[in-house]
C-alpha cells in the first residue's frame, strides 16, 4: 500500500505533476505478489481460473438438472400431470474435472466382531460363580471371578449373583468400589474363621 507524502496531504493536491508515492512501512501482500509473478505465470493462473470457472458452472448446471428432474418425479408421484420426465442428464465434464483422482491406499479390513457369547441357562452363572469361589483368593474382585470362570458375563447378571451370595452369607463386601476401583469381596467362611479364631 502506498501513501502520499505529507506536503500533498497538508496543502492539498497539486495537479501540475502526479504525486510522488512512497512505500508504506508495512509491506502489503499485493506488493510481494507483483514482484514474483511473471507474465507467463499470470497467463497460466488466469487460464486455470477460467477453467475452474467453466467446471464450476458445468457442475452447477448438472446439479440443477438433477434437482429439476427430482422435482418432476415428485410432481408425477403426487398425481400431477403435464410434466414429461427427461432422461438423466449426460455429464460432460471439462478436462480438469475429468482428471482421475489420486488413489488412496486401501485401509485394512476391520476386524470381525467377537462372537456373541451363548445364552446361559437358568442358574448356570450362579453355579459357575459358586464353583469359582474355590479358586479365587480370599479377597477377590469380579475380575478374579471372570478369569476363573473363563468368560465375561453380563455385568448386571454377575452383580445380581454376587448380591444373592451376599444375602446368603457366602461372601461379604470387603471394600465398596468407586470409579475405576472395583468392589472387593471376601469369602464369608474365611472372615468367620478369622473372627472366631
Amino acid at each position: 500500500m502506498l501513501r502520499q507524502p505529507a506536503q500533498f496531504a497538508a496543502g492539498g493536491p497539486s495537479f501540475s505533476e502526479p504525486p510522488a508515492l512512497i512505500p508504506c512501512a508495512r509491506p502489503v501482500r499485493c506488493d510481494v505478489i507483483l514482484c514474483i509473478v511473471t507474465r507467463d505465470e499470470y497467463e497460466q493462473h488466469k487460464r486455470r481460473l477460467d477453467e475452474e470457472l467453466r467446471t464450476g458452472v458445468e457442475l452447477l448446471e448438472t446439479a440443477h438438472q438433477y434437482q429439476l428432474r427430482a422435482l418432476q418425479l415428485v410432481w408425477v408421484v403426487v398425481g400431477g400431470d403435464g410434466v414429461e420426465i427427461p432422461p438423466l442428464p449426460a455429464v460432460a465434464l471439462s478436462p480438469v474435472a475429468s482428471k482421475p483422482l489420486p488413489t488412496v491406499p486401501a485401509l485394512p479390513a476391520p476386524l470381525p466382531a467377537p462372537p456373541k457369547p451363548a445364552r446361559r441357562g437358568p442358574w448356570e452363572l450362579h453355579n459357575d460363580v459358586v464353583d469359582a469361589l474355590e479358586n479365587v483368593p480370599e479377597i477377590f474382585t469380579r475380575n478374579d471371578i471372570c478369569q476363573v470362570i473363563g468368560y465375561e458375563p453380563d455385568r448386571g447378571s454377575l452383580y445380581r449373583v454376587l448380591q444373592g451370595l451376599i444375602e446368603e452369607g457366602v461372601v461379604v463386601i470387603e471394600q465398596t468400589g468407586s470409579g475405576k476401583w472395583p468392589t472387593r469381596y471376601r469369602k464369608a467362611a474365611a472372615s468367620n474363621a478369622t473372627a472366631g479364631g
